[in-house]
């Protein structure tokens, strides 16, 4: 792709934007950086030789473009852009550009869930095995970087979601994963067919010395021309299942690889990320990472924050931080993985998704709801028939009102089913504001002690 003295506009100044814009700049492009929010003051400019506009997508400015370059995240149906492809400016994303110049070879996670855990898991075990490797993507660290940064690295290992897949028609993974694909991200896609196509462009261009490690109920919906070798793992043993959970252990049965470790070896248990552990193994064989090593690696490993995590108790009441649990799919397993009687804190900015494969678990389990954030009276109004429902403005409330409504021996568990940005930057930041107010439980709770002991 030539990108010297062309006129490229980039959609977004988050951290992805500020990098590929500051590629670009190196590449010797006419770069202007553009985003709908109207305070420059809110982003460091990458580069002094850019242009920048702020506060919306004004249409002469896309048409006057040679190329657009997407941030993940922003909708490419947006009026500008739709105007911009009519008169044949091309449009695509980071993963695009990264396909047009990269060399190494690319290992690239995607599923609706368990890609963080998965994108981490595999970088620890390709780097406990000597291999110099770039971890990022979607997990925070722009992959544009790889390009701006050199190429001696032996593998990139990406996270990569449905928004950059989206806009990336030539993306090329050496390995890949679909780990899951549950509705989500329906404020964005137009459909839950746009959203499951993007997930399956994974492998559209991948060929058949490479390989797709995909969950096994997956396998029924997989594209008739799929050119690449195809690798499954699941919950349970079954004839053609290469990875799988069976009799309180993970195993891998490969023509070149046998392994199994007790799950009771493991620091983790859920049997989300069980799968997970299965899906980076089989990645880190195919990258040509040792069993031994594979093995040492996942029995050290330890769960990332903010999924399933425990708090701490207060007064007899156990508090759980699933900050991450962004959509229907993560909160079901969830609600199947914890313990029952719970109060359940879900709420913030809905995507979109089906609520009612919750029901069976609510009924069963959850004492009470408390809902909070932008979107709390949509939680109210569906779970109110099916359990004790409280509504709220904010996660202090909630948290607050959830105490209340707890009895000595439940547990209080943080798992949204939304998007953070109504109330807070992003799932960590409303994580560890929940770890902050079980903190002032605990200082209020303790206070309460010694005055009574006074």
């Amino acid at each position: 792709m030539e990108l010297k003295g062309k006129k490229i506009l980039v959609v977004g100044a988050g951290i992805t934007g500020q990098a590929v814009a500051r590629f670009l700049v190196q590449k010797g492009a006419q770069v202007t950086l553009n985003d709908r929010r109207p305070d420059p003051g809110a982003f460091p400019i990458p580069d002094p030789s850019l242009s920048c506009v702020w506060g919306g997508h004004p249409e002469k400015l896309f048409l006057s473009m040679d190329l657009i370059i997407l941030s993940p995240g922003v909708p490419p149906h947006l009026p500008a852009i739709q105007a911009a492809k009519a008169e044949g400016v091309p449009v695509v994303g980071e993963l695009e550009l990264l396909s047009q110049t990269l060399s190494i070879p690319i290992i690239a996670i995607t599923g609706t869930n368990g890609k963080t855990t998965t994108t981490t898991l595999v970088g620890e075990i390709l780097r406990n095995a000597g291999l110099d490797i770039f971890v990022g993507g979607n997990i925070g660290r722009p992959a544009i970087e790889l390009c701006t940064a050199g190429q001696h690295h032996t593998w990139a290992v990406l996270e990569v979601s449905s928004f950059q897949l989206a806009t990336a028609p030539h993306f090329h993974p050496a390995a890949a994963a679909i780990l899951n694909i549950e509705p989500d991200h329906l404020d964005w896609h137009p459909s839950l067919e746009d959203y499951i196509h993007s997930k399956w462009a994974i492998a559209r261009n991948m060929k058949s010395r490479d390989s797709l490690i995909l969950y096994a109920p997956l396998k029924s919906r997989q594209p008739a021309d799929l050119s690449c070798a195809v690798l499954t793992f699941s919950e349970s043993k079954a004839p053609g299942h290469a990875a799988y959970i069976h009799r309180g252990k993970l195993s891998w049965h490969l023509p070149d690889m046998a392994l199994t470790i007790p799950i009771r070896h493991l620091n983790i248990s859920h049997p989300p990320l069980l799968l997970d552990m299965l899906a980076a193994g089989l990645l880190a064989h195919v990258a040509g990472v040792p069993g031994e090593i594979i093995d040492e690696s996942l029995r050290s490993f330890r769960s990332l924050p903010h999924r399933l995590q425990s708090i701490g108790t207060v007064g007899g009441v156990h508090f759980i931080d699933d900050s991450k649990a962004t959509n229907v799919d993560a909160v079901k397993w969830a609600l199947k993985s914890v313990e029952g009687p719970v109060v359940w804190l879900a709420g913030g900015l809905w995507k979109g998704g089906d609520l009612s494969v919750l029901f069976p678990e609510a009924r069963a389990k959850v004492r009470a709801l408390v809902a909070f954030g932008r979107d709390a009276a949509l939680f109210e109004s569906t779970f109110q028939t099916l359990t004790r429902t409280e509504k709220v403005s904010t996660l202090k409330e909630a948290v607050d009102m959830a105490f209340q409504l707890a009895e000595p021996g439940d547990t209080v568990l943080l798992s949204p089913a939304c998007a953070s940005f109504d109330q807070f930057q992003n799932y960590k930041e409303r994580g560890k504001a929940f770890a902050s107010c079980v903190a002032a439980l605990v200082s209020k709770t303790h206070e309460e002690k010694t005055h009574a002991m006074a």
